[in-house]
């Protein structure tokens, strides 16, 4: 069975599959979550940020592709804007039905406060989806254009700086001293574009996209992604373990030694860093290798922001918080209930059609185009 036939078949089952998670959500609301009075966000927060970067980081390939006009990675360049818009899609579907009230997402274009960079970013992602959607019907119709060039090259500087502003929505919360940091906008930007880049490494693959030259670049670029998100956390988690700040310092032991050690050690730094590491540098020419290095970080890229998003709430803004109060709702435990993780799933796999979609869509194009010449 060819493998796009294969992941039809898994974002179909699993599209049907979340369908359960998504009855609940509208059915009850936020009670079908573990959410509480201090644990506000949770797994659909990180997968938002986690598909926002994916996003990012597949532009930066289109953009390479064909603004900068490197002939290696243009066979590349429709996947990587496909894989952009879906993932945007996924992503702006996580935080629509995190909303308490999603129905009204509308007054956010209507009343923006200009100084919020959260009202701001709402027309950020609108104006990157449409900027995603020109790119698309203009490389469908001539990749080489210089329309297409133009526009992603004046999209380069855009979504650089929605990437980073997605990163400072956390870095700017003074409450919160493990998101509190001028490293976090960009940690935001390095690991999305690796997790982005990195999908469309596996995508290439599976869609036998991938050239000599392109495996070179896109292996490169993965690489040394890998290395800067690698020095960038090492930065980040060593200077505050050494200056043992409290509230941060108690975060990243949770994250390091707490619970849930196993998201950071096993899948953060042993499937998504060692694993495909091991894979990209002694098997730099196998397509499964590929393959899988890609599928790998782009997976598990959740875990960082798992871990950024769930250490910082649970641990209380002052010594006393956790016994102060007690009853229904005030509680800084939380693990993902089943209806999350099966609305997660339904995002990922809608993502996933979404992409198939408009691949297919663009494949028959493509087929029709010669007959009309």
């Amino acid at each position: 069975m060819k493998p796009v036939r294969i992941l039809w078949i898994l974002a179909i089952v699993g599209f049907v599959i979340g369908l359960a998670g998504v009855f609940q959500r509208v059915a009850g609301g936020h009670t079908v979550a573990a959410y509480n009075t201090y644990v506000p966000w949770g797994l659909w927060v990180a997968a938002y940020a986690m598909m926002i970067g994916l996003s990012v980081g597949a532009y930066l390939v289109a953009a390479l592709a064909y603004g900068f006009r490197i002939q290696a990675l243009q066979p590349l360049g429709s996947i990587a804007l496909f894989a952009a818009l879906a993932s945007l899609v996924g992503g702006l579907m996580a935080i629509w039905l995190d909303l308490g009230h999603p129905a009204r997402f509308w007054r956010l274009f209507l009343a923006t406060n200009p100084t919020s960079i959260m009202g701001l970013m709402v027309w950020f992602y609108t104006l990157y989806g449409l900027l995603l959607i020109a790119l698309i019907v203009l490389t469908a119709r001539n990749p080489d254009a210089g329309s297409v060039r133009t526009l992603s090259l004046v999209g380069l500087p855009f979504v650089i700086l929605f990437g980073g502003a997605e990163g400072a929505l956390f870095g700017v919360v003074s409450a919160q001293a493990l998101w509190e940091s001028g490293l976090t906008p960009i940690l935001f930007l390095v690991e999305g574009a690796l997790s982005g880049v990195a999908l469309v490494l596996f995508l290439g693959v599976v869609f036998d996209k991938m050239t000599a030259d392109a495996v070179r670049w896109l292996r490169g670029l993965v690489l040394g992604l890998l290395a800067a998100s690698i020095v960038l956390q090492w930065a980040e988690i060593s200077t505050a373990l050494y200056a043992g700040i409290p509230a941060k310092a108690e975060s990243l032991n949770l994250v390091l030694f707490g619970p849930f050690w196993w998201v950071f050690w096993f899948f953060h730094v042993g499937l998504g860093i060692v694993v495909p590491l091991l894979l990209l540098v002694l098997l730099p020419r196998q397509p499964w290798a590929l393959a899988a290095a890609g599928g790998l970080v782009a997976i598990t890229a959740i875990a960082s922001k798992l871990n950024l998003v769930i250490p910082a709430l649970v641990v209380p803004e002052f010594e006393g918080l956790r016994t102060a109060f007690t009853g229904m709702g005030l509680t800084f435990d939380y693990f993902p209930t089943l209806a999350e993780w099966l609305l997660l799933v339904w995002i990922v796999s809608l993502s996933a059609l979404v992409f198939l979609a408009i691949y297919e869509w663009m494949q028959r194009i493509a087929m029709r185009s010669p007959a009309k010449a």
